[in-house]
């Protein structure tokens, strides 16, 4: 592989990080500028190092909790739902 092709992927893989912990601190603005640049230097393996980095964050989370990286998914993805239902008061 090209020493360019390897810093591009280094950047677009940092620019993943940088984007996860621009959204972790709630930085919307700086999150979208991070997305849009690394999409336009290379859309799919911008999609690819995401689609890594959230591998990697849930098999660290299965590994914390004792569960299977497929649980901890599904625990995501429940929780995630249950915070997007409307609260009904009665």
């Amino acid at each position: 592989m090209p020493s360019s092709e390897r810093k591009t992927r280094a950047a677009i893989r940092r620019a993943a990080v940088e984007g996860v912990a621009a959204y972790l601190a709630d930085e919307d603005a700086e999150v979208h500028n991070i997305t849009e640049a690394a999409v336009r230097e290379n859309a799919l393996m911008a999609a690819l190092n995401l689609t890594a980095l959230a591998a990697a964050a849930v098999t660290a989370l299965a590994e914390a909790t004792g569960s299977t990286p497929f649980d901890a998914l599904r625990s995501i993805d429940q929780g995630a739902e249950l915070r997007s239902r409307p609260m009904h008061h009665d």
